[in-house]
């Protein structure tokens, strides 16, 4: 059967020439993962699949394979357990992890078209569970918004007049709020007392391209990849109905950039955290003081951004979760010892180097346990994260100060025994480069490779040759190649 890729280019055009001006490259390859749409016939119909789904496990993470061709995107974890998953190819699937079965659902029965006319298939980035178990999803390139009834399997939608949502999140009071991406707006799905659904759209500033959403308590946080900007909306209401949104707070408060392609985010106890999708960092705003932290992932083998995408966490979170576009790994951060776990995908497309989790979804009964897609190996995977990781990094210290050419001496000690792997490689990050590669940063291992167990102290030797003076984050990991622990170091350049 084949495939191609059919880039629209207008689409391409209107993004790039809004993005060109602020020349930010790193929403580009945004823009250009979300304009894709793929050419592919239908030959599924409803119906269950063969239940030996599972393609590759290793101690974290399981795979399950889904039909050829169905390049899954966005995906949900309902609160009975199974995962709603949808594809390039009209078709919602349901992967139940405790029997493996993977069951298929043509859409179609809408009171609009699936697809616009002209465009063979599009791709989903938004979906979500309603407080009444139904599952709403919308294809980008539409203005329909899709509702699924897993009891019946029947399908409806609903007009979008701004597009169609980028993300969707279901508020306490079981409205349904989202972002349009290009539409430059913020949109709620509200149900009336008669049973009918209204969906509503409040605009944002032109060229904010608002992408990831946080609700909190009658607050819509929303971060702006276009604008790099992050606004607090306050949400006006009368009568249970959505009357406006106003903007309360700002970050940045002026016109300058503090973020690069803020592309999600999750606010817990007054410390805002964010993807920046230009970047290779997780990212902590404190919202009192306004002191920023970053958080480089682990460096990759083929040097690139890794793209942290997406933030998942639940309420009162032990840790989030994110996906590395480029990285080939799922980053699970610990929020109390500020210790990065990632977790490296089993499966590498046939064509390529690098797989593609554009999408997470987080169990809403278990904060440990992470659903993620893999858009070019037509596969999904889930990551237990309650398995102990069987080795751990210590430092003897947690920051460390430099002046010009000089150098300060840290001592790792690396606990564990030997498991999959007896030996262990070691590697350096920093947030001094969007990259997370070091720039003028040297550290110099006394042994880059360890074999375990290890019961001798490693020297490292991080020395200043040159980086401006200002306050950065350094990451010291180790990884046996199925999983990768990273501990933090604060690192002070000091004005020469």
């Amino acid at each position: 059967m084949g495939s191609e890729i059919l880039i629209k280019t207008d689409v391409v055009n209107l993004i790039l020439n809004k993005l060109a001006s602020k020349k930010i490259l790193a929403v580009t390859v945004v823009a250009m993962m979300i304009i894709l749409f793929v050419y592919l016939d239908p030959n599924f119909r409803n119906g269950a699949l063969p239940s030996n789904v599972v393609s590759r496990n290793d101690s974290y993470v399981k795979e399950y394979s889904l039909p050829p061709g169905s390049a899954p995107n966005g995906l949900v974890v309902d609160k009975s357990g199974l995962v709603w998953v949808t594809s390039r190819n009209a078709t919602l699937y349901s992967v139940d992890p405790r029997s493996g079965e993977v069951k298929n659902y043509e859409i179609k029965g809408g009171t609009m078209p699936y697809e616009n006319p002209g465009v063979t298939s599009a791709m989903v980035w938004a979906i979500v569970q309603g407080g009444d178990g139904k599952i709403w999803f919308s294809p980008l390139g539409t203005k329909a918004i899709w509702r699924f009834d897993p009891s019946s399997g029947t399908f409806d939608s609903y007009r979008s007049e701004t597009g169609a949502p980028f993300q969707m999140k279901e508020a306490m009071d079981g409205k349904i709020w989202f972002t349009t991406l290009r539409g430059d707006t913020i949109g709620v799905i509200e149900k009336s007392q008669n049973g009918t659904y209204a969906v509503s759209a409040f605009d944002t500033p032109p060229h904010a391209n608002p992408a990831g959403i946080f609700l909190q308590n009658d607050s819509v946080w929303v971060a702006n990849v276009g604008s790099q900007n992050i606004f607090q909306y306050k949400i006006n209401q009368d009568s249970h109905t959505t009357k406006d949104i106003l903007v309360v707070r700002k970050i940045p408060k002026g016109n300058n950039t503090l973020f690069s392609s803020p592309t999600d985010l999750f606010v817990d106890k007054n410390i805002l955290w964010l993807t920046e999708h230009g970047t290779s960092f997780l990212t902590s705003y404190d919202l009192g003081s306004g002191k920023i932290t970053r958080y480089p992932t682990s460096q990759n083998t083929f040097s690139t951004v890794t793209l942290p995408f997406w933030i998942r966490g639940t309420y009162d979170p032990k840790v989030l979760w994110f996906n590395e576009h480029q990285g080939n790994k799922i980053g699970c951060f610990d929020l109390y010892n500020k210790t990065l776990t990632e977790y490296s995908i089993p499966s590498l497309p046939k064509d390529g180097y690098l797989t593609y989790p554009l999408n997470i979804s987080q169990d809403p009964l278990d904060e440990k346990i992470l659903w993620f897609s893999e858009w070019n190996t037509d596969k999904v995977g889930e990551i237990n994260g309650h398995v102990p990781i069987p080795f751990a990094i210590t430092l003897n210290t947690t920051k460390i100060t430099l002046s010009h050419n000089h150098a300060s001496a840290v001592d790792l000690k690396i606990m564990g025994d030997t498991h999959i792997s007896d030996r262990l490689f070691l590697n350096a990050s920093s947030s001094i480069t969007p990259t997370a590669e070091l720039g003028n940063l040297t550290v110099k291992f006394s042994s880059d490779v360890v074999t375990l167990p290890h019961d001798d102290v490693i020297q490292l030797s991080i020395r200043d040759n040159g980086v401006e003076p200002g306050n950065y984050t350094v990451g010291i990991s180790a990884s046996d190649g199925l999983v990768t622990t990273t501990k933090f170091l604060g690192l002070s350049i000091l004005p020469r």
